[in-house]
């Protein structure tokens, strides 16, 4: 129970009167805590900062919870610029918007004969290229993108990039998070989650350290209930 104590916040009289009310429940909640953890192919460091940005995001924002991962990333050795990145890291998770949407519409362009010509002119082609050269990769979610909007395309080239250049994160631990992000319930991003798990492979990851990020965003079903009883919200 170590671990789930941990893994809430720290315990109260609250979650004592549930636990002593729902005992099953708090015991497999606590053996599901404890699998990413016995798995231990991550540092408690870069576990604790992967529970950082799978609550702190555009899809799943708990503050209460926030600070619960913040403390473990604390205690666990992560200093406030590593969490900093990430919370800017997990800021480009909204681009989605673009490389879901813009796919669409351009499906519905084609239908009525509005779609532009797809061959890309020079500015597009550098965009392309430089892009492949930032990212380390290509994929066609991109390519109606950079043809309708290829302004948005280069601004989010530019930004995406960012946490690379000025943060302290490493590649690796990069490549993990997203993948995290990309697996919360209410996003599930498999373009992303196949992409980055290609990246983070070739940056040194290995199958079990994305097993684990991805164990990590299995635990947030429980989140809503362990933040109503941090917050005395049940009647």
């Amino acid at each position: 129970m170590k671990q789930l104590e941990r893994h809430v916040g720290g315990w109260s009289t609250d979650f004592e009167s549930e636990h002593a009310e729902r005992p099953l429940y708090f015991e497999r909640l606590a053996a599901m805590v404890a699998v990413p953890e016995a798995r231990a192919s991550l540092s408690p460091v870069d576990r604790a900062l992967i529970g950082v940005a799978l609550v702190a995001n555009v899809a799943n924002t708990k503050w209460s919870r926030f600070e619960a991962h913040q403390a473990l990333a604390l205690d666990a050795g992560a200093t406030r610029e590593q969490i900093r990145d990430v919370l800017q890291l997990v800021s480009i998770m909204s681009i989605h918007a673009m490389t879901t949407s813009v796919p669409a519409l351009m499906r519905v362009l084609q239908e009525r004969g509005l779609a532009p010509d797809r061959s890309l002119d020079d500015r597009q082609r550098s965009l392309k290229e430089d892009f492949e050269r930032r990212r380390g990769y290509w994929h066609e979610t991109w390519d109606d993108v950079l043809v309708l909007d290829p302004e948005m395309f280069a601004a989010y080239t530019a930004f995406s990039t960012s946490g690379a250049e000025e943060g302290s994160l490493e590649i690796r631990l990069r490549e993990l998070i997203y993948i995290a992000i990309d697996s919360v319930p209410t996003h599930l991003y498999v373009p992303g989650v196949e992409i980055h798990a290609r990246n983070a492979l070739d940056s040194g990851a290995t199958p079990d350290q994305i097993l684990e990020a991805i164990e990590i965003a299995a635990l947030l079903g429980a989140d809503p209930y362990i933040t109503a009883v941090q917050d005395s919200r049940l009647a």
